[in-house]
């Protein structure tokens, strides 16, 4: 009995390794053309690339954003800055308490410090 819970107990080791190999597999390519960059405290965090989506939660801080992408999506206006550019990828906001990860997400241009919108080296969706 004990050599055969180990032997399962290896063998869904190494299924979850090679399960963990396949989910990375395909999403190299994505990661690869990642920017990492910041998106600011109080930033919304949407399902699509308009504020009539539905709200994943607003930042606590300052958050680490890894965009793969952007679009061109619903014109905004905030603070005297317009733009219709918003970025997809990943925020990880340290600040909420627990910390959180927003995947596969959308937030307005406006909210994403690039510099320039679109930003250079991103490319479209």
């Amino acid at each position: 009995m004990v050599k055969r819970s180990a032997r399962l107990a290896a063998t869904g080791l190494a299924l979850g390794a090679a399960l963990s190999l396949l989910g990375t597999a395909g999403s190299a390519q994505a990661a690869a053309q990642a920017r990492d960059t910041t998106v600011q405290t109080g930033s919304n965090i949407r399902a699509a690339a308009t504020t009539n989506s539905r709200l994943l939660g607003t930042t606590k801080s300052e958050s680490v954003g890894s965009i793969s992408c952007y679009a061109r999506g619903q014109r905004v206006t905030v603070g005297g800055y317009t733009t219709d550019v918003w970025y997809f990828g990943n925020v990880f906001d340290d600040g909420a308490n627990p910390p959180h990860a927003y995947l596969n997400v959308w937030v307005w241009g406006g909210n994403v410090n690039v510099g320039a919108d679109p930003a250079p080296g991103i490319p479209r969706c």
